[in-house]
């Protein structure tokens, strides 16, 4: 059974809906049931969030059994998640072994009509290190959220160790970005993966082991909570 601290969520801004430990029974394959969150207790006294459409890379796909635990037992009805290794923003034709982009992949969505409450966007980990500047990775950004106007929306912030100075403009312009939009609401997988004292990390430094894919699961929860 993996444990994770709830009071270390807390002191790093997470909110869990319920008291006591998050836990998730199983084995280590990411399937398995959380417990400490109720259903039916997504949402905001604005709306209710049912339906959610998520689009990521390796962290996302690895992560999947999980996030799709949490997020209908906290009452999400209809779920989409498309999580591909290597996916990038912008960059990818889905020829060969890499991945659609995120905006085709985005595209191809709303192409055959999904239309959720919300949406879920972890894009970037690739990205990180390929741009010069802040004004590109806002562009960067920009193309995913065009394509989504008047939509809540949940963004997963990065954390890179080999391109920590490119993850933190990433960080930085992605804030602000959802900031500027509104209806909108960054989930920081940066502060708990980059923190020295979680476990939530394999040894490549990148990627989510158990702990940390529950506490993506948690920290995307918590985001759409926020909508």
């Amino acid at each position: 059974m993996t444990n994770i601290d709830r009071r270390r969520f807390l002191a790093l801004g997470v909110m869990l809906a319920a008291g006591g430990s998050a836990t998730r029974s199983g084995t280590g394959s990411g399937e398995g049931k959380l417990v400490g969150v109720p259903r039916s207790t997504l949402g905001s006294s604005r709306r209710a969030i049912t339906s959610v459409a998520m689009v990521g890379d390796s962290i996302t796909e690895g992560s999947k059994p999980v996030l799709t635990t949490t997020l209908t037992d906290a009452g999400v009805e209809e779920l989409r998640i498309e999580g591909k290794h290597s996916r990038r923003i912008e960059v990818g034709n889905g020829k060969g072994d890499a991945p659609l982009s995120g905006i085709i992949t985005v595209y191809n969505l709303l192409a055959e009509g999904v239309d959720p409450d919300a949406w879920v966007i972890q894009l970037g980990t690739n990205d990180v290190g390929s741009y010069e500047s802040a004004e590109q990775y806002g562009e960067l950004i920009d193309k995913i959220t065009v394509m989504l106007p008047e939509k809540p929306l949940v963004w997963v912030n990065t954390f890179r160790k080999q391109y920590l100075d490119d993850t933190i403009v990433f960080n930085t312009v992605l804030a602000e970005r959802m900031k500027t939009r509104g209806d909108a609401a960054v989930a920081d997988w940066f502060t708990i993966a980059s923190a020295p004292d979680e476990s939530v990390l394999r040894s490549d430094q990148l990627h989510p082991n158990d702990n940390g894919q529950l506490a993506l699961s948690l920290l995307v929860l918590e985001a759409l909570q926020q909508l």
